[in-house]
Order: structure tokens, then sequence, then C-alpha cells
């Protein structure tokens, strides 16, 4: 997570990557970016695929607040 200074207040972002289709390894990273309370989230891609669980990766993206894809 990287933080930058803006006016008064510092925000923080979120990097994730390579998803692959994994949910579960999805679900803790957005808990943890969740309780470090990140201002906003940038996906960088490689979301579906190899893994499993494309179709809930994708609901679990699109469900999420303040995310860029």
């Amino acid at each position: 997570m990287k933080r930058t200074e803006s006016s008064d207040q510092m925000k923080s972002y979120a990097i994730i990557t390579d998803i692959h289709g994994n949910a579960s390894a999805l679900a803790a990273v957005l808990e943890d970016i969740k309780q470090r309370k990140a201002d906003h989230i940038f996906c960088l891609g490689d979301m579906v695929g190899i893994g499993p669980d494309s179709n809930e990766v994708m609901s679990m993206l699109l469900d999420t607040q303040n995310i860029s894809y």
C-alpha cells in the first residue's frame, strides 16, 4: 500500500493483480485492504482464469467500492 500526501490529508492506495480466479485469496486481500483503510484500490489485471472461481472473483471486484480496473 502506498501513501501520498495531498493537501492536509494522506491518501492511501492498494494495488492488486494476478488474482487468476482465486476467490479465497482475493477475499483475504480485500479484507486486509479494508483493515488498512485504503482510500482506493487499483486492480492491474489477470483477474480470471487458471483458478476455479472466476465468476465469483468478478462479482467480488464489481461489488467493491473505490476500485479502478
